[in-house]
């Protein structure tokens, strides 16, 4: 089976639960420009993607776009394998479902689909590339036993296989649900078929990805995948998350 080659990251939401706490510290840019390790968020995601040679990356931003812009021209400028793509008005009201549906033509084949607030080792976006979505899937989603993103989905599994998706869980105390099985946690990184666009009504008006997955898999579970992922990974959804990593802007 032929690899992956297309990726797509998710760059420009709004922020809303981080962005009026990085305002009182005085920092004005976009969470995926705070730097980690020396470099900006987003330029990990980026210099990991060409690392392993995917031919088309694609940028989702509706928010932070002069921002985004400006970063590329100054750091990327040879890159030609990164699309930025702008959502303007409609992607601001409709989410990443909106942005990857206008996008859609572009996305003929399975392709890699990450958050832009996550950071991950190199070896999953390799095995996730490697091992994709074969029919009859719709997507191969990577979770992890860490919950470190809270807005996350939940993912309930028994004997390898999923058995129930809980989407946006309210706060990290509310874990007791009553379902038996192992329990893992989105990263916001999954393999997606080209058919993930019929796969549900109102596609591009779900909002989330995660309400995309959840009714996939509510109208037929043997669509959807899970891959576990044991290594480390990093989110930023607050401040706290930006703290406890030494972040900075």
């Amino acid at each position: 089976m032929k690899s992956i080659d297309t990726i797509v990251i998710a760059v420009g939401g709004q922020g809303r639960r981080i962005a009026a706490d990085l305002k009182k510290r005085e920092i004005k840019t976009s969470k995926i420009f705070l730097e980690l390790n020396g470099k900006p968020f987003l330029s990990h995601l980026l210099d990991m993607s060409l690392a392993l040679k995917f031919r088309k990356i694609f940028l989702l931003s509706s928010y932070h776009e002069r921002e985004l812009q400006a970063f590329l021209k100054e750091n990327y400028t040879t890159a030609n394998q990164i699309f930025p793509i702008y959502g303007g008005k409609m992607g601001r009201k409709w989410g990443v479902p909106w942005l990857l549906y206008s996008i859609r033509q572009k996305l003929k084949n399975p392709f890699i689909y990450s958050d832009g607030n996550i950071f991950y080792g190199k070896s999953v976006l390799k095995k996730i590339r490697e091992v994709g979505v074969q029919k009859p899937l719709v997507a191969n989603i990577v979770v992890s036993s860490k919950d470190l993103a809270p807005t996350h989905s939940r993912i309930i599994t028994r004997g390898g296989r999923i058995q129930k998706i809980i989407t946006r869980l309210p706060n990290s105390k509310n874990r007791n649900i009553g379902f038996n099985g192992r329990q893992y946690y989105s990263l916001g990184l999954m393999a997606l078929s080209q058919n993930v666009f019929s796969s549900v009504s109102d596609f591009a008006y779900k909002k989330d990805l995660d309400f995309v997955i959840h009714d996939v898999f509510e109208f037929n579970k043997n669509l959807i995948k899970a891959t576990i992922y044991n290594g480390s990974w990093s989110a930023i959804h607050t401040i706290s998350d930006v703290d406890k990593l030494g972040i900075k802007g």
